[in-house]
């Protein structure tokens, strides 16, 4: 089996130079990985005050893997069924049950706000924001299954995961609650209705990411202090372990903190942390708001040592996906 450095930048946007929101998915039958991501516009010039809109209209972009990751390449955007024209899609999800199927949640907004407070921090938009989950059997074509009753009408970031007790948890940010994270459960292919939402953390946090590693389970979400990290016995009561990976890398593309982890398990201990970075300028080198600024995806290696969670972005590790 060989083995490799991951590239740095892991993986990057040809067209618009703006990956944001990286997740990683397996198709079994063919040993491929994709990425999706949301796909902003880094290289687009706007007319007139600096612009938040870049943020809005982004697709959900598609790279793909076929050597394990050592390289990628752009495939595309996904057209998904939820309404037509042009819309917002941020903050993908993906879990891939037993017979193949993938289910993805994505957070929506219509049409192409020019919203000049979306990042709201915690304080609701003038445009709802709403999780949908879709099914596909190949990443390409999407069957829609509606929009998830979640209490709230800024519902941002799904992370979902089959929990201990055999349902399946979702975990998404509120912004009409301060940002708070909550969660929901229920039994996937399709289920007919989540459960009511309970508060999971009550100060703001938002893309989080729930994983088993070390024999703990795992709940990661960039908050007020940068990247911080909870662990449960069962992945329903957390138990803050504090914040970890270093707030800038030296890596090419590495500078800044970490933002929209995933994480792909290697075996019982270790894992890879994937993510993106933001630049702080855009392709021109103008400094910018932060949904016009450039942008790449990521990987480090993730270890659970005493208890914790370490990360060195710095240090190299072999490179392989599954």
């Amino acid at each position: 089996m060989t083995t490799t450095t991951a590239a740095a930048p892991l993986i990057t946007d040809p067209l618009f130079d703006g990956v944001t929101d990286p997740v990683l998915v397996r198709d079994s039958a063919t040993s491929t990985w994709w990425c999706v991501f949301a796909h902003r516009r880094a290289n687009v010039r706007l007319s007139g005050r600096p612009s938040i809109a870049r943020c809005h209209g982004t697709p959900l972009g598609l790279a793909s893997s076929d050597d394990h990751g050592k390289s990628w390449l752009y495939r595309g955007t996904l057209d998904l069924p939820i309404e037509p024209g042009h819309n917002t899609f941020w903050g993908p999800a993906i879990v891939t049950l037993d017979d193949g199927t993938y289910h993805l949640f994505t957070t929506f907004i219509r049409g192409v706000p020019d919203d000049p407070a979306w990042d709201t921090h915690g304080r609701p938009s003038l445009w709802p924001r709403r999780i949908h989950h879709l099914s596909s059997t190949d990443l390409w074509h999407w069957r829609h299954h509606g929009r998830l009753e979640l209490g709230t009408d800024h519902a941002v970031d799904p992370c979902v995961a089959l929990t201990p007790d055999g349902s399946w948890t979702l975990w998404f940010k509120d912004e009409a609650a301060g940002g708070a994270l909550r969660a929901v459960t229920g039994h996937l292919p399709a289920p007919t209705s989540w459960s009511a939402p309970v508060t999971v953390l009550p100060q703001w946090h938002e893309s989080p990411v729930v994983f088993r590693l070390g024999g703990f389970w795992w709940l990661v979400a960039e908050s007020r202090a940068g990247l911080t990290s909870y662990r449960s016995d069962d992945a329903l009561a957390w138990e803050e372990s504090g914040a970890f990976v270093a707030t800038s890398g030296t890596r090419t593309g590495d500078g800044g903190p970490v933002r929209s982890p995933d994480v792909i398990p290697v075996d019982d201990s270790t894992a890879y942390l994937v993510y993106y970075t933001q630049s702080g300028h855009d392709s021109f080198g103008d400094q910018v708001p932060t949904s016009a600024q450039s942008s790449v995806a990521q990987a480090a290696l993730l270890r659970v040592e005493g208890g914790r969670l370490t990360c060195d972005r710095d240090a190299p590790f072999d490179f392989r996906l599954p």
